[in-house]
């Protein structure tokens, strides 16, 4: 289970990306998170150095976590419907890291 802070961090993280006119085409987005490498492709595109984008605390099982639910909703196709993101990689991101939170919660309150 990753924890919500994580999942607050990383939405934090891609959105000072994209109020820095940083960005991301979405079909690129989508085949990373297909292919299981959307953290390494971040890294490799927005590095710390230019960027100041730190995703050390994502520790490799909560990568690999993250990194499944991503490829699960990337399969699913619904961009547009569910996540209401047509243009925006890193803004699809951000929906995916909040859909987590929102699983992540509702498996919280189930668990009191």
């Amino acid at each position: 289970m990753v924890k919500i802070n994580l999942l607050t961090y990383l939405t934090l993280e891609l959105n000072r990306l994209v109020d820095r006119g940083y960005s991301m085409p979405l079909k690129e987005t989508l085949r990373h998170c297909e292919e299981r490498m959307v953290f390494e492709e971040l890294e490799r595109k927005f590095t710390f150095k230019e960027t100041g984008l730190d995703l050390s605390l994502f520790e490799p099982e909560v990568r690999e976590e993250l990194t499944g639910a991503f490829r699960d909703m990337a399969l699913t196709g619904d961009e547009r419907e569910h996540y209401n993101v047509e243009n925006s990689g890193l803004c699809l991101l951000i929906a995916y890291a909040q859909e987590q939170i929102q699983r992540e919660a509702r498996k919280k309150q189930g668990a009191t």
